[in-house]
């Protein structure tokens, strides 16, 4: 799915780990909702305080931290596309119950029509969208679904380049750009070496989106793609209210194939 969606410090704070599982993108393992009970001492028949503010999912694309599994055999953005980093397998293959995504073989696109290369195919994901992509690139389930949030990996060499897309049918934000506000200030606590680059208001699918670009140096601990890398999340909320973010990252060397990759990924991006 970023997702839209860089910084970090000289040490990065360590952040929950699940299974082992690291990750190169800002979006990590999601987690389940807390319940609280009364306050202890509370007069019975007392009006209840409000509830707390719904839990803030560090998406994305999108989109953000050593954690969300990259990798099966490497992958994790966000997007997402490419990563900075990877993980053991915490990104699990497509369950056997999830239909695999289709390759529409009659819907090529004409030679570079649109910015899409010609050789590219359109995958059509379980997930209700589809995209471009080159020939080879293979889908990882990103966790498990965590209050209307799914996310899906797709790389053609187990994560050192992908896209991951996030697809979250319950948007916490108003916005995809409050949303990454909000993500930028987590992800520039928590990663190594983060520098920002961009991160601004644009339309996107004729809706208001968002876009964000940074740098980072992924960990050896964290991931078998470390050293520099970068990563672009754009993210938008869609008529029906779903919040897409379409990530992508990369080792910051292919960065030129990688952004060129990015906007025909964004160019030929379906919902529906």
């Amino acid at each position: 799915m970023p997702t839209q969606l860089n910084r970090y410090e000289p040490e990065a704070r360590p952040a929950p780990d699940q299974a082992g599982v690291h990750s190169a993108t800002p979006y990590p393992p999601t987690t389940g909702p807390t319940a609280f009970g009364p306050l202890v001492g509370q007069p019975v028949g007392a009006v209840p305080p409000a509830p707390a503010p719904r839990r803030r999912r560090l998406r994305s694309v999108a989109l953000v931290v050593a954690l969300a599994a990259v990798i099966g055999g490497g992958t994790a953005v966000v997007l997402q596309k490419w990563g900075p980093g990877a993980g053991s397998s915490s990104v699990s293959s497509t369950p056997p119950t999830s239909p695999a995504p289709k390759e529409s073989a009659t819907e090529e696109p004409d030679a570079d029509v649109g910015g899409v290369p010609s050789s590219w195919r359109r995958v059509d994901d379980p997930l209700g969208f589809s995209l471009y992509l080159p020939e080879g690139w293979k889908r990882k389930v990103v966790g498990e679904e965590v209050d209307g949030l799914q996310q899906v990996d797709y790389s053609p060499d187990g994560g050192e380049h992908f896209v991951r897309i996030s697809v979250d049918v319950s948007p916490d934000f108003a916005t995809a750009h409050d949303h990454f506000v909000d993500l930028e200030e987590q992800v520039k606590e928590r990663l190594i070496g983060y520098k920002f680059l961009s991160l601004k208001e644009n339309q996107y699918r004729d809706r208001a989106g968002s876009q964000w670009e940074y740098t980072w140096e992924a960990q050896p601990k964290d991931t078998p793609f470390a050293g520099p890398r970068r990563a672009i999340d754009q993210g938008y909320i869609d008529r029906d209210g779903t919040e897409y973010a379409i990530y992508m990252s990369a080792p910051q060397k292919d960065w030129a194939e990688a952004r060129a990759q990015f906007s025909a990924v964004l160019r030929g991006w379906r919902t529906g």
